[in-house]
């Protein structure tokens, strides 16, 4: 088994600079795009520098920098891993001026020599499935509005201010507290089914793409880093004011899956998927449901074909093929025959913003279930209809092809 991987990070269209970065075949990058081919033992990881504290920049950077270093398998302990490159950064932020209090989250997959594959997640950056059509988060958000929640102290999120319910209450490299290291093994084995693939982002992108959007960006048969790219360029137009990352790593068993997956990706087409949110629907409603999906479909295949060819790499000359592949890294312990429950340690305070209690219950940012999603972007209503959504799509498109 094989991995293709297509990684992507920007500071997007407000901030000055960029404190996300990516790490992807050993190489750490906080701008551009990069793919890779790469075989196991490997780690791919997005890591957000923590806004409103000194050189986010910096900390995402090393953190990175040290993972990409480690020669990682089975045998690596990943926990004390990250625990030591969480003291070596907040040493650094002690003894470097203008850089006390760096942090970092970090969100990584790390698959060992015999394919088993793991998350390995500080903060609020996340890690989604996308397997059978459907997409899943992996990872669990530690905020404070999620620590809340799961601990039966909230009962909606409409009960904290936004920026309460937001605040990361984990991180690499805060000297107040020890991160939380949550360990998620992913089971019933990454590759098996032809449209498995794993997404790591920034929550400059997840909060501005919805996973109804992701799996139907997944579905459009268009190579994995034009669907990557579109799906990115969708976050800034839905209005992300954040730096944006996107990893995504596909399973692929030769070079001619490779060539199948980079210059047309059928693997969609090889299996049937039960939509079993259309099944729920109204007889009705499911027209209605159809043309909204199919309107989001458009919008996506459109910004992809808008991008510049520049803004993607070619896959099959750049990338290396089964053939020449450096074999790199490795994860932990043996992993449980079941998955087990992230465990929760003592909460400390937010380290994004200070908490206090809210006087008044505000609107909610968004909603968590036992299983969340984030639902900060909807289905377009009927509203944006043909007409109206091709104007903003020509506008976007002009301002896409001036970039």
């Amino acid at each position: 088994m094989y991995y293709y991987i297509y990684a992507m990070t920007d500071k997007g269209n407000y901030r000055e600079i960029n404190e996300d970065c990516v790490l992807i075949d050993h190489e750490v990058k906080s701008s551009g795009n990069r793919d890779a081919c790469v075989s196991a033992p490997f780690i791919t990881a997005v890591c957000d520098g923590v806004g409103g504290e000194n050189a986010g920049e910096l900390a995402s950077k090393l953190c990175l920098a040290h993972l990409a270093a480690l020669d990682y398998n089975s045998s690596v302990d990943l926990k004390k891993t990250v625990m030591n490159i969480h003291n070596k950064i907040k040493r650094q932020g002690v003894r470097t001026e203008g850089s006390a209090n760096m942090q970092t989250t970090l969100c990584a997959l790390a698959v060992d020599e015999q394919g088993r594959a793991l998350c390995v997640n500080v903060g609020d950056s996340r890690m989604y499935r996308y397997v059978n059509g459907t997409v899943r988060q992996i990872s669990t958000d530690q905020s404070y509005g999620r620590y809340l929640y799961d601990h039966g102290k909230i009962e909606k999120m409409s009960d904290l201010d936004p920026q309460q319910a937001n605040a990361i209450i984990s991180s690499v490299g805060s000297p107040l507290n020890e991160p939380t290291i949550d360990i998620t093994p992913i089971m019933s084995g990454f590759g098996k089914e032809p449209d498995d693939m794993i997404l790591i982002t920034s929550d400059g992108f997840s909060d501005r793409v919805s996973p109804e959007e992701i799996e139907i960006g997944m579905e459009l048969d268009i190579p994995i880093a034009k669907k990557l790219s579109a799906l990115f360029h969708l976050a800034l137009k839905n209005g992300s004011t954040d730096n944006l990352s996107v990893i995504g790593i596909k399973p692929y068993m030769d070079e001619e899956e490779l060539k199948i997956l980079t210059q047309r990706d059928t693997v969609a087409g090889l299996i049937k998927v039960e939509n079993s949110t259309m099944e729920e629907i109204e007889p009705a409603n499911a027209n209605v449901q159809i043309e909204k999906t199919s309107e989001i479909a458009r919008e996506i295949k459109e910004i992809a074909s808008s991008i510049p060819t520049g803004e993607i790499p070619d896959a099959i000359s750049e990338a290396s093929g089964p053939d020449d592949v450096t074999k790199e890294f490795t994860p932990i312990r043996e992993l449980p025959k079941e998955e087990p429950e992230p465990v929760q340690e003592p909460v400390p305070e937010p380290v994004k913003e200070a908490v206090t209690e809210p006087e008044t219950a505000p609107e909610p940012v968004k909603e968590y279930a036992p299983e969340p999603k984030p639902a900060k972007k909807k289905l377009r209503t009927k509203k944006n209809t043909s007409e109206e959504l091709k104007k903003m799509l020509l506008s976007s498109l002009d301002d896409l092809n001036k970039i």
